[in-house]
């Protein structure tokens, strides 16, 4: 059974169906939310307005993959919501307790992976965004440059110079 499937069974109200949607995408949607918002918790609402948005505005066709269809608008949202919430202040960053840790949060916690999410967060934007969608999102080069609305050329330049920086600074505190 293929995730279209899945998806029109938990539209009809098929409750298994939707847990084997949510246990399929939820954690690399996640990963991608938090890598672009750069919060656990915004990403988790992130997601679980992604969610609730495959049955609210349904995907006008069901030509290419349902993973696809979400990962971009988990992107367009994500990044909907960050400028949204970039000017509300934080009590500090408070993490989320260890007992029911979400995979993402365990990866950050750990310090090389910790290292490394600083290092992609201290790319310009456009280099981090087109490094996340690629590593993160999974998406193709030409994807990323039809989800981003600029040439090809453009997102491999940006994909270079954002790998050959993380590189750069990964060597030089030690993380590699």
């Amino acid at each position: 059974m293929n995730d279209w499937q899945d998806y029109n069974l938990a539209k009809g109200g098929d409750k298994s169906a939707w847990k084997r949607l949510v246990d399929l995408h939820a954690q690399n949607l996640m990963r991608l939310a938090g890598m672009l918002t750069g919060s656990h918790d915004l990403a988790q609402d992130v997601v679980q307005e992604v969610m609730l948005e495959l049955f609210r505005k349904p995907p006008k066709h069901q030509n290419g993959t349902l993973r696809g269809w979400l990962t971009t608008v988990t992107y367009h949202t994500a990044l909907k919501w960050k400028k949204q919430y970039a000017g509300w202040s934080t009590l500090g960053k408070i993490d989320p307790p260890d007992v029911n840790l979400q995979p993402l949060a365990k990866l950050i916690r750990d310090d090389r992976n910790r290292g490394l999410l600083d290092i992609i967060h201290s790319l310009a934007e456009t280099h981090r965004e087109v490094l996340i969608l690629r590593f993160y999102g999974d998406k193709s080069l030409e994807d990323i440059a039809t989800l981003m609305d600029i040439p090809l050329g453009t997102v491999k330049s940006r994909l270079f110079y954002g790998v050959n920086h993380c590189r750069k600074l990964m060597k030089d505190k030690g993380l590699t």
